[in-house]
């Protein structure tokens, strides 16, 4: 799966992530689409852009790899699975997660991993 997130509304986006035959995708132009990959598992989903707010929130086992910036709120109340971020990620980085790895490879904003549960 291959897509085109330029001037996409993000409830799309995320339709088409998930309905998805093929398990690998990539996504090209994410620009602030919010809740990226909410609830996702069995995908391994790699961004190109900066994905809005709650990317990967209660993620369930996927894995999502973004090429840029992350904003605030990345694993939410995540479960399982795994997050790369090859830049910077925002503020509340893992709230409340329960399970599951995130990587950041430059700085995260105030409150990373408050509340997380595992």
């Amino acid at each position: 799966m291959k897509l085109e997130a330029k001037q996409m509304h993000f409830q799309t986006l995320n339709e088409l992530i998930r309905s998805a035959a093929d398990p690998d995708g990539e996504v090209d132009h994410c620009l602030g689409q919010r809740y990226v990959g909410a609830g996702l598992s069995a995908k391994h989903v790699v961004l190109h852009g900066t994905p809005g707010n709650a990317l990967a929130a209660y993620l369930n086992g996927a894995t999502i790899v973004v090429d840029g910036n992350a904003q605030d709120a990345t694993g939410d109340t995540m479960n399982g699975g795994e997050v790369v971020i090859h830049s910077n990620a925002g503020d509340a980085t893992g709230y409340a997660m329960r399970g599951g790895k995130i990587f950041v490879e430059g700085s995260i904003g105030y409150r990373a991993g408050i509340h997380m549960k595992a």
